[in-house]
């Protein structure tokens, strides 16, 4: 067993990756914290169920004062989040087993988004606490505590694996304050005892009598519910299977009062704990006490979806993921994808994930929030076998298209030929075909910021390719913007971990986000100009801010960041046609971790990215490391 106990304890921060300097919390007035409580409230109400609804949140106001004392004191900003308790018990109809899937780890991953997301706009981030209620009720279920257990464990397995440090762990017995042993000894032995001082300190021995009259609004949402996950939950139910309708019937609405009960007890408990927290919930409200949010987002905005323990993943081939319960997926046009072993979620059936006819079985490894690893099954077969037609399909949707495990990636002759199989090679007056991407220690203005160890802006490349079309009836030649369709990457070296990583925006995931009144239809009219120094001088104009994608037609952002941290080319942007202000609407978008991928490169990563479909910038290095990447565009 994996020793988590350091997961138990306070939230450890880590290094964000962000390129843009937003931070802004040391020497503050006391304005200023409220300032930057207010930014960081306005990032959390985003991840809500009431702001994507209605464009407001009830509770902003409620958790001010909390959040606002945690910046004045210099402290991370602390969440609560009861959940994760174990899988439902129907594993034939809604879930796919006992222990977490890609379900979970999609859901921390958000979670922990959530706080690396404040921790651009404050230096000293924010922590989730996630506190299982599955103690409270796997006796009422008739889920096994050892179930609960392993579940558990498995959780947080997943934070260990991912490096999800901003996430922590609180177990029952840490509200009630038992002391113990961190074994599963102990937690076998005395879950019924946990259990039971939880009613006897904050029950309320005449809720169930009197539930009606002392059920709040949200509270009633949360019966609802109860009641809906009982009549799936306890079907393979031994005592249930021997039950009539009437007896079943009997007992859903016993059981249902009966996890009321206890979560009115639980409740209770979190309220007691003596640290203040903005209160989450993966159940529906009105907003005012606790932001609702969904752990796995829909595709339709404000919609709760279901718990990734009461459901599967399915992952479509557009590269969107939604969750439904087991027994409604279609398995002829669905296949269950496995991982370590484990069933792990459900795909949309494609020959594009079918290599084994090419002659290269493979694996592959769905990112968060974007992106495929894509790893040989057996050995390290030659990268001539890669089926590179499939590859390139692969991005338009799924992007970026990793490739590790293969064999001759640093070939450079190998690497260029593959280059051809993916579509047409775009030669370049610079360097022609391949362009050596490593720093090459000039300090001169005038040189190429792309071939140093600095930050660079989220752009798309070719911004400066142009092609002439003439008009057929007046025969007037226009300059019209041809950037190439995709990028192909190999590593030759990386720079220290923890550096040198490339960000990858997908634009499906920044419309999804986009918050109001900015929509799809409101910016694709927009056009918009740059001004460039140092070796990209340069000025444009007439640039459109939303091209339709040509194999998907799927709206997607043409950006170029405006960028001043450097010491070579910079870029001023305007917009032609709207207000400014969505100029640091859409720089906090692209960098947004619902929709930005932090990749970090391994030696000899094969990678193919949509430039179309997607923005990309790097981050930083040490400017005497080796990292070194070779690129090809192509059509």
């Amino acid at each position: 067993m994996v020793d988590n106990k350091a997961n138990e304890a306070a939230s450890v921060q880590v290094m964000t990756t962000e390129i843009s300097d937003l931070s802004v919390s040391e020497h503050e007035t006391p304005n200023q914290h409220e300032a930057t409580a207010t930014k960081v409230l306005r990032i959390i109400e985003q991840y809500g169920l009431n702001y994507e609804r209605t464009g407001a949140w009830d509770g902003f106001e409620t958790f001010l004062p909390i959040v606002l004392g945690q910046i004045t004191r210099g402290e991370s900003v602390k969440m609560l989040l009861p959940g994760f308790p174990f899988k439902s018990p129907n594993f034939r109809d809604k879930v796919l087993s006992n222990l977490p899937d890609l379900g979970e780890e999609l859901a921390l991953k958000h979670l922990n988004g959530l706080c690396e997301n404040i921790k651009a706009v404050y230096d000293h981030g924010a922590e989730i606490h996630i506190t299982s209620d599955g103690l409270v009720y796997n006796d009422l279920l008739g889920v096994p505590t050892e179930d609960v257990w392993n579940f558990g464990e498995a959780v947080r397995q997943i934070t260990v694996e991912n490096d999800l440090h901003h996430l922590s762990f609180l177990r029952l017995w840490d509200l009630l304050g038992t002391s113990g042993t961190w074994s599963r000894e102990y937690y076998l032995a005395n879950a019924s005892n946990i259990r039971q001082e939880l009613l006897t300190r904050f029950g309320d021995p005449h809720f169930e009598a009197d539930m009606a009259n002392k059920s709040t609004s949200d509270m009633q949402m949360t019966h609802t519910k109860y009641l809906e996950f009982l009549k799936s939950d306890l079907l393979l139910n031994k005592k249930w299977l021997v039950q009539t309708p009437e007896e079943q019937a009997v007992t859903i609405s016993e059981t249902a009062k009966a996890m009321m009960a206890r979560w009115k007890a639980f409740s209770a408990a979190l309220a007691a704990h003596p640290t203040e927290y903005v209160r989450l919930s993966i159940h529906d409200s009105g907003g005012k006490d606790k932001l609702s949010m969904a752990l796995i987002p829909q595709k339709q905005r404000g919609t709760l979806g279901a718990t990734p323990w009461h459901s599967v993943v399915v992952a479509e081939l557009n590269g969107s993921y939604r969750t439904v319960q087991r027994h409604t997926v279609d398995l002829e046009k669905y296949e269950l994808v496995h991982k370590n072993g484990r069933p792990y979620f459900f795909r949309a059936k494609s020959e594009l994930f079918d290599w084994s006819t090419d002659g290269c079985d493979a694996t592959f490894e769905h990112l968060y929030p974007t992106g495929i690893i894509i790893r040989p099954a057996a050995g390290s077969p030659s990268m001539t076998t890669i089926p590179m037609k499939k590859v390139r399909a692969l991005t338009n949707t799924f992007s970026p298209i990793v490739l590790r495990g293969f064999a001759n990636t640093t070939e450079k002759e190998t690497f260029i030929n593959s280059a051809n199989d993916l579509g047409e090679v775009l030669v370049w007056p610079q360097y022609g075909v391949m362009a050596v991407v490593k720093d090459a220690g000039k300090d001169d203005k005038n040189a190429n910021n792309v071939t140093s160890n600095e930050a660079m802006p989220m752009h798309f490349d070719g911004i400066f390719k142009y092609k002439d079309v003439t008009d057929p009836v007046t025969g007037e030649v226009t300059k019209v913007l041809n950037p190439p369709g995709y990028q192909y990457f190999t590593c030759i070296a990386t720079a220290p971990k923890g550096s040198g990583y490339t960000l990858f925006t997908a634009s499906r995931l920044f419309f999804r986000y986009l918050t109001p009144p900015w929509s799809v239809e409101r910016l694709e009219p927009v056009t918009w100009g740059t001004h460039n120094t140092g070796f990209w001088k340069q000025d444009q104009e007439k640039l459109r801010l939303v091209v339709r994608h040509p194999a998907t037609g799927e709206p997607c952002l043409r950006w170029h960041e405006p960028w001043d941290k450097t010491k070579y080319s910079t870029c001023d942007v305007f917009l032609e046609n709207e207000d400014q202000s969505l100029i640091d609407v859409i720089n906090a978008g692209v960098y947004d971790w619902r929709s930005c991928l932090r990749f970090s490169w391994e030696q000899g990563d094969l990678l193919c990215s949509d430039n179309t479909a997607m923005l990309h910038t790097r981050s930083a290095y040490e400017s005497d490391c080796d990292r070194e990447m070779w690129r090809i565009h192509f059509d």
